[in-house]
């Protein structure tokens, strides 16, 4: 379920509960440790413009699990916690070895999507 609204970094950091609602009602409850690590990587100034969830739109029309992120204050995060360069501009793409990494440093900041566009005939 992705969210009916999403919130700022340095916002979530200080909820009591940090969480985003859903639109079937619910919420996405993100883990304390995984957003003071997010800031800690991000630095202040950018902590305070990066929207959480992190969106990974995974890529149905492709052979291969591929995920992309279109953000680029996210791609900066997620470039740093993987170790990798930035790409000239967006979006990124992340393979199950990068997942799996991400999963483990910051899984409760990100939420899948899964597209449809080329299936649906549409263009990427």
């Amino acid at each position: 379920m992705l969210p009916k609204k999403r919130k700022k970094l340095k916002e979530l950091l200080n909820e009591e509960y940090p969480h985003v609602p859903l639109r079937d009602g619910s919420a996405h409850m993100f883990r304390y440790s995984e957003l003071q690590k997010a800031c800690d990587v991000l630095g202040n100034e950018l902590c305070g413009k990066l929207l959480l969830p992190i969106i990974l739109e995974m890529r149905a029309e492709l052979k291969e699990m591929v995920a992309e992120v279109e953000d680029p204050i996210a791609i900066k995060l997620i470039c740093r916690i993987l170790n990798i360069s930035e790409p000239e501009s967006p979006p990124l793409r992340l393979y199950p070895i990068h997942l799996r990494v991400l999963r483990r440093e910051i899984g409760t900041l990100l939420m899948y999507a899964i597209s449809f566009r080329r299936a649906l005939g549409e263009e990427p």
